[in-house]
């Protein structure tokens, strides 16, 4: 017999509106306001910032946020 564990989700919960509302040229403070704290940021965490995203149909996609000059300069999906 095993006991009970559970299931702990972690991370933000973003709609694809969210991610709709991102721009390029936007500040940090806008992305964090859109979409909360990033989960992965690396050792750049000044420059980048990765959102794990969860898709039904696909399973994983990471949204990465990169900055230059404290403005966002890409987005991208993966």
């Amino acid at each position: 017999m095993k006991p009970y564990e559970a299931e702990l989700g972690q991370g933000n919960f973003i709609r694809e509106e969210q991610i709709d509302q991102l721009e390029v040229g936007q500040t940090p403070k806008q992305v964090l306001f859109l979409l909360g704290t990033p989960l992965l940021t690396g050792e750049a965490r000044e420059t980048r910032w990765n959102y794990p995203l969860k898709d039904e149909q696909s399973g994983y996609e990471i949204l990465s946020i990169q900055f230059e000059n404290g403005l966002v300069s890409n987005i991208t999906r993966q």
